[in-house]
C-alpha cells in the first residue's frame, strides 16, 4: 500500500508539473471537439462553455471553438495562429475560433465570414474578452465571448477571477507554490479515491455511459447533413468532369482518378446507408445515435480527402487555359446538336403525355424548359468566353468554357431521361399483364385456403385487390410503373404470408417468377429518381439523395442474390423500389419548395442568361447567397476568378469549393493581441 501511494504521488506530482512548464503549441487538430484545453485551464467549469456556446448556436447559429494553450507558435503572426486552425480543420463560414495563450498571455481570433461585422466583434473583445483574461479567468473569457456575439450586452459572464481554477496563474512566492503542490496532491489522492469507487459503483450497476464530450447531436446532425450534400454534389459533379476527360485524353491517363472516383462513391454510400438507418422506424440509444452519426462524418470527410488529393493533378491535366478556343468550338457544336434534338424530346414528351398519366411523366415533365434554360446559359458563358479570348484574358475564358461544358453534359442527361423512361414506361406496360395474372392467381390461392388459415392474410388480400383493381380499372391514362410497383409490392406482402402454407420449392418458384419484374420496376425507379436529383442537384436536399443511396445498395443486393437466394432477392427489389419512390417524391418537394420546378418559374424566371437553370441544376454555387455574381467584365464569369461557378467546383471534394467541413464559406478575418 506504500508503495502504491508513493507511486501515485509521484504520478500527481508529474502530471501537476506538467502544465507548470511552457510547452509552445503548433496551430493544432481539434479533432472533432468544440473546447481543446492543453493546459488544464477549463477544469471543472467546462459545463458553463457549453451552455454558452449552445445558447449562441440556437440564438445565431454561429459556432464558437475555444482553445487553450500556453504559447503561440508554427506561424509569423501570432494573431492569426486561431486562423492557421480554422484552416486546418476546415471551420467555415458560420465558424468563430478563440486561441489563449496562458503562458504568453496572447490571444487570437479567427472569425469566419457570417460572424458580427467588425465593429461588433471589436467591441465584444475590448468590453468582454480582454477584461477576464486580463484577471485569468479563462472560462469566463470564452462566456463572455459566447454571449457577446450572441448580442447579450449584460456584461462579461466572466465575473472576477477563479483564482482556484485549474491553469489560472498565482503570483506567490516559491514557499506558497510548495504548500499549493502539497495541497493538490492531496486532493489528487482524494480525487483518485473517488474515481475508482464511481467507477466500481458504474461497473456494478450494468457501465452506464457519461455524458457525451464535444458537439451536441443537434450540431453533429447539422454537420453530417451538409456534408451528405455537399460530397453527394461534389461526386456527381466529379463524374461529370470526369466523363469529359476520358473523352478527351483515354482510360489509360484517367485511371487514377476513376479509382478515387470509385472509392470515395463506395464511402459516401456507406454514409447514406448509416443515414437511413438513423430516418427508418427502429429507434436508436442516444449514444448509437451519436456513433453513427460521428461515422458519417469520418466517412464524408475520408471521401472529400480522397477526392481533393486527386483534384490538383486533374485541373492540371485539363488545362483548359490552354485550349479554350478549341473547347468552345466543340461546346459551339454540342450545344447545336442538343438543340436539334429538343425538339424531338419535345414531340416525344406530348406523345408521352396522351398515353401516360401526369404522374407516371412527372420525373421527366419539365426536362425540356430545363434543357432550354441551360441552352440560354450555354449560350451567355460561350459569349464570355469568346470576349476573353479575344481580350487574352484565359482564366476567364477557361472558366466560361467549362461551365458551358458542364451544362452541355447535364442538357444531355435530361434529354436522355426523356428516352429512358419512355422505355421504361413501355416495358412497364408489356410486363403489366403477366403481374396482373400472378396476382389474380396468389388471390384465388388465399381466398381457398380454410378459415382458420387465412385469417391473417385479410390485410394483405385487401392490399392486393386494391393495387389490382388500380391497374386494371384505373381511368384516364395509365401509369404501369406505378401499377407495376404497387402490384409488386402487394405481392410480395401477399406471397409472405401464403409462404406459411407453401412447401419450399413452391416458395422458390414463386419469387423466381416476379423477380425480373420486381427488379425491373426498381431499376426504372431508381433511374428516375437518379436522373431527376442530379439534373436539379441545386434544389435537393440529404434525405432524398439518402433514399436513392439505399435504392441503388438494396438493389445490387438484389442481384447479387438473384441465382442463390430468389426469395431474399425479391424482398430487396421491392424494398429498392420503395425507396427510390420515396426518393422522388422527397426531391420533387423540394425543388417544389425551392421554387423552380415549374416552367419559367422560380429561379428559372428570376435570372436571365440562363442562370435560373444553371442554379437549379447545381451548377452554380452561392449566387442566391450573395456568394458570387457577374465579374467587371459583365460576363457570367468575369473578373478573372471562379465567381460562382462549381457548386463542386471541378474534380475535388466539398471543401475544396466550399471552403470547411461545416459547409461555410472562408473569407473570414483574424484578430488578437496580448492582454
Amino acid at each position: 500500500m506504500y508503495r502504491l501511494a508513493a507511486a501515485l504521488a509521484i504520478a500527481v506530482v508529474a502530471a501537476l508539473a506538467a502544465p507548470l512548464s511552457a510547452q509552445a503549441q503548433s496551430p493544432v487538430d481539434l479533432g472533432g471537439a468544440y473546447v481543446v484545453d492543453t493546459v488544464n485551464a477549463v477544469g471543472s467549469r467546462g459545463s458553463e462553455i457549453t451552455a454558452a456556446t449552445d445558447a449562441l448556436y440556437a440564438s445565431t447559429k454561429l459556432q464558437l471553438f475555444v482553445v487553450y494553450v500556453d504559447s503561440f507558435t508554427g506561424v509569423s503572426d501570432k494573431t492569426a495562429w486561431a486562423s492557421s486552425v480554422a484552416k486546418k480543420n476546415g471551420l467555415g463560414a458560420n465558424d468563430i475560433l478563440l486561441a489563449v495563450a496562458t503562458v504568453d498571455r496572447n490571444y487570437s481570433i479567427s472569425y469566419g465570414a457570417s460572424a458580427p461585422d467588425s465593429s461588433t466583434t471589436d467591441a465584444v473583445e475590448t468590453n468582454d474578452i480582454i477584461p477576464a483574461l486580463k484577471k485569468s479567468d479563462w472560462v469566463g473569457a470564452a462566456v463572455a465571448a459566447a454571449k457577446g456575439y450572441a448580442g447579450d450586452t449584460g456584461g462579461s459572464a466572466g465575473g472576477g477571477s477563479d483564482t482556484n481554477a485549474p491553469g489560472t496563474p498565482t503570483s506567490s512566492g516559491g514557499g506558497s507554490v510548495l504548500l499549493l503542490v502539497i495541497v493538490l496532491i492531496l486532493l489528487a489522492l482524494v480525487v483518485l479515491g473517488i474515481v475508482f469507487f464511481v467507477r466500481s459503483r458504474r461497473r456494478s450497476a450494468g457501465g452506464a455511459a457519461s455524458a457525451p464530450v464535444g458537439p451536441s447531436q443537434e450540431q453533429l446532425d447539422q454537420k453530417a447533413g451538409s456534408l451528405l450534400v455537399q460530397l453527394d454534389d461534389s461526386l456527381k459533379t466529379s463524374e461529370q468532369e470526369l466523363g469529359f476527360a476520358v473523352a478527351q485524353f483515354g482510360t489509360d491517363v484517367t485511371t487514377p482518378f476513376s479509382a478515387t472516383l470509385a472509392t470515395a462513391k463506395s464511402q459516401v454510400a456507406e454514409a447514406f446507408t448509416l443515414r437511413q438507418k438513423l430516418d427508418d422506424s427502429v429507434p436508436e440509444t442516444p449514444q448509437q445515435k451519436r456513433e453513427m452519426t460521428s461515422r458519417i462524418i469520418e466517412l464524408c470527410e475520408a471521401a472529400d480527402a480522397e477526392l481533393d488529393a486527386q483534384a490538383d493533378a486533374f485541373d492540371d491535366l485539363r488545362k483548359l487555359e490552354q485550349t479554350a478556343p478549341q473547347a468552345l468550338a466543340s461546346v459551339v457544336t454540342d450545344a447545336e446538336a442538343v438543340s436539334t434534338r429538343l425538339a424531338t424530346a419535345r414531340a416525344t414528351l406530348t406523345s408521352l403525355q396522351a398515353t401516360f398519366s401526369a404522374a407516371a411523366l412527372s420525373s421527366i415533365a419539365g426536362n425540356p424548359d430545363q434543357v432550354a434554360k441551360l441552352l440560354e446559359f450555354v449560350g451567355t458563358a460561350g459569349s464570355t468566353a469568346k470576349a476573353a479570348i479575344a481580350s487574352g484574358d484565359s482564366g476567364t475564358a477557361a472558366i466560361n468554357v467549362r461551365a458551358a461544358q458542364a451544362s452541355i453534359g447535364q442538357t444531355t442527361q435530361l434529354l436522355d431521361a426523356i428516352d429512358t423512361l419512355a422505355s421504361s414506361l413501355t416495358d412497364a406496360r408489356s410486363k403489366l399483364a403477366a403481374a396482373v395474372a400472378d396476382t389474380q392467381q396468389d388471390l384465388a390461392t388465399a381466398r381457398a385456403l380454410p378459415a382458420t388459415a387465412s385469417g391473417s392474410l385479410s390485410q394483405p388480400v385487401a392490399a392486393a385487390e386494391a393495387a389490382l383493381a388500380a391497374a386494371t380499372t384505373g381511368a384516364g391514362p395509365a401509369d404501369p410503373l406505378s401499377s407495376l410497383a404497387s402490384l409488386t409490392t402487394a405481392n410480395a406482402a401477399l406471397d409472405q404470408v401464403l409462404d406459411g402454407v407453401r412447401d419450399q420449392q413452391q416458395k422458390l418458384q414463386s419469387a423466381t417468377a416476379q423477380l425480373p419484374t420486381a427488379m425491373s420496376a426498381a431499376s426504372s425507379q431508381i433511374s428516375a429518381a437518379n436522373d431527376f436529383i442530379t439534373t436539379r442537384r441545386g434544389g435537393v436536399g440529404s434525405t432524398a439523395r439518402t433514399r436513392v443511396s439505399e435504392a441503388t445498395r438494396h438493389l445490387e443486393t438484389a442481384v447479387g442474390l438473384a441465382p442463390s437466394d430468389p426469395v431474399k432477392a425479391l424482398a430487396e427489389a421491392a424494398a429498392a423500389q420503395s425507396l427510390a419512390a420515396q426518393a422522388l417524391s422527397l426531391a420533387q418537394n423540394d425543388v417544389d419548395s425551392a421554387g423552380g420546378a415549374g416552367p419559367g418559374g422560380g429561379q428559372g424566371g428570376s435570372f436571365g442568361g440562363g442562370l435560373g437553370g444553371a442554379i437549379l441544376g447545381g451548377l452554380i454555387g452561392g449566387m442566391l447567397s450573395g456568394g458570387g455574381g457577374r465579374g467587371n467584365s459583365g460576363g457570367i464569369f468575369g473578373g478573372g476568378g471562379m465567381g460562382g461557378f462549381g457548386g463542386g467546383g471541378g474534380f475535388g471534394g466539398s471543401s475544396r469549393s466550399s471552403g470547411g467541413s461545416f459547409g461555410g464559406g472562408g473569407g473570414g478575418r483574424s484578430s488578437g493581441g496580448r492582454f
